[in-house]
């Protein structure tokens, strides 16, 4: 078989992997957060035990429209499991959806996610001095711009508080975290043209401005990020170069090359993980 045809296959078996995450569309869950042009946005929180006030983190799936059997998946159980047992309180955010809502739209609505829940603290128990930010390959994405971007770059809405938007510690998982870098024809069709509105080689400047590192700056908060180092789907070429971004503007950075070319993994690998995660979380968001 030509070497092009087997990868086309491989990721587009990524690709039908990665659905297998996702769940129907929800007619809406938990509270609303935003509602931008009178679409409600929703987040859900899920609470430790214990009393609180909590420390809080915020949970970007890969799809901003995750439904009600959503938390049932083994991935996403173990997951909100894992953090809430750690004793964080864990909003899970939809966001208008890749493709049918171009950037800069996900961008905004996490940012409004954020100062929602500092706005609301202590209706809802929640300690939001410190906001830590975990997304899974889109969500992924938009964690990490949550983590860079800033006043003065453009995506705040006037006379919001920017400083109110910034999370203090990132953990992205299976991101594509730098539009920069080359993507198989396939990801840039189904994925980046309907969220760009444009490819790579006819608007690179759209690209460099929807990536993370453009906004790279020494008081970005502290990042992890975790990738299959054969990643079909997202190339770990994009997370190396968001590392080497990062790390060029004197920004803490730990960057996690797993083995195989699993998109987002699964099962005890995935409590592995997660254990490296909550370590990371409590050293910045607690200690």
């Amino acid at each position: 078989m030509p070497r092009r045809r087997t990868t086309v296959i491989v990721v587009l078996t990524a690709s039908a992997a990665l659905a297998a995450w996702l769940c129907a569309p929800s007619a809406g869950a938990g509270f609303v957060y935003a509602s931008p042009n009178g679409k409600p946005l929703h987040l859900d929180i899920d609470y430790p035990t214990g009393p609180g006030p909590h420390p809080v983190v915020l949970f970007a799936p890969h799809r901003g429209d995750w439904g009600p059997s959503f938390k049932r998946d083994d991935r996403c159980h173990r997951m909100v499991t894992a953090l809430t047992r750690r004793g964080y309180a864990v909003a899970t955010v939809h966001y208008r959806l890749v493709g049918e809502h171009q950037f800069p739209a996900q961008i905004e609505d996490g940012k409004s996610a954020v100062r929602w829940l500092r706005a609301n603290a202590a209706q809802l128990g929640l300690v939001t001095d410190r906001i830590g930010a975990v997304g899974v390959s889109a969500g992924g994405y938009g964690v990490c711009m949550l983590g860079t971007t800033g006043p003065g770059d453009g995506f705040d809405p006037p006379g919001e508080d920017a400083t109110a938007a910034r999370v203090q510690a990132v953990v992205a998982l299976g991101a594509p975290a730098d539009l920069t870098t080359a993507v198989s024809p396939v990801v840039e069709h189904q994925y980046l043209r309907p969220f760009l509105g444009a490819r790579f080689a006819d608007d690179p400047a759209r690209y460099t401005r929807a990536s993370p590192g453009t906004y790279a700056s020494p008081d970005d908060p502290p990042f992890l990020l975790i990738h299959s180092a054969g990643d079909a789907l997202i190339p770990v070429a994009q997370p190396r170069a968001f590392a080497n971004k990062l790390r060029g503007a004197g920004v803490p950075v730990e960057l996690v090359e797993e083995e195989g070319v699993v998109h987002v993994w699964g099962g005890e690998r995935l409590d592995r993980t997660l254990e490296r995660v909550g370590t990371f979380l409590d050293r910045h968001l607690r200690e």
